[in-house]
């Protein structure tokens, strides 16, 4: 039976929880989702309740709400997703997209390798990536919601809500881990469009701080 679903948003630090959740409940009771495989499985008309085990404990991914939502209705399951500050989040996407193709000619994206953020945040699947996986979710319903800008702090109190036993944080700040450009142009401008192409992430957020607020003070 599922006892926990973690939404892995992009750039959140959900690679991190994912290392937590193997050393909490055992990799074997881990089942960890990427991108592809989740919209292979819709292609081919799969869901995925009907390829974990009964001894799956956690599953942990790049999944959208409306992919689980029956795994959700079956078992019951804690739901957990720690978010970000969404002009930070944009930006964070941006620097890995452009690492991640860095050394991949065969990618079908490949030749947009050098496209500037200014261009890269006009892309509608590169806007509200948030809102886009939690589509159809109540924030009500979650059992624990984090941020990355107080990961550590909210591991621990994650750990304590669940009952975890001592765990180490496997959290690594990677951004110095690609090489920057210059950030010049993250211009006032930028960043106002940024938010402006954003705004149903920046709506998310603000219910994300409101609703964590509320349950901390439960």
């Amino acid at each position: 039976m599922l006892e926990l679903i973690f939404f892995h948003l992009p750039k959140t630090g959900g690679s991190s929880i994912l290392k937590t959740l193997n050393h909490v409940y055992g990799e074997e009771y881990v089942r960890h989702f990427e991108r592809d495989e989740c919209l292979d499985l819709n292609n081919r008309g799969i869901k995925i309740s009907n390829i974990i085990g009964p001894e799956i404990k956690v599953i942990h991914g790049h999944f959208r709400y409306k992919e689980v939502k029956d795994l959700v209705k079956r078992d019951n399951p804690k739901l957990v997703s720690f978010f970000r500050e969404p002009v930070s989040r944009v930006i964070s996407n941006y620097y890995w997209w452009k690492h991640s193709l860095s050394d991949k000619p065969e990618h079908p994206s490949y030749h947009l390798r050098n496209q500037d953020l200014r261009r890269y945040i006009k892309g509608k699947v590169t806007r509200n990536k948030m809102s886009y996986f939690l589509k159809g979710a109540s924030l009500k319903n979650f059992a624990f919601i984090g941020f990355l800008d107080q990961f550590d702090e909210d591991l621990k109190k994650m750990g304590d809500i669940f009952n975890w036993p001592p765990t180490p944080s496997f959290h690594e700040k990677k951004a110095s881990t690609f090489k920057r450009e210059s950030e010049v142009s993250q211009t006032d401008e930028l960043l106002k469009a940024i938010i402006r192409l954003n705004k149903k992430d920046m709506k998310l957020y603000k219910m994300a701080l409101d609703q964590s607020k509320a349950q901390r003070n439960d």
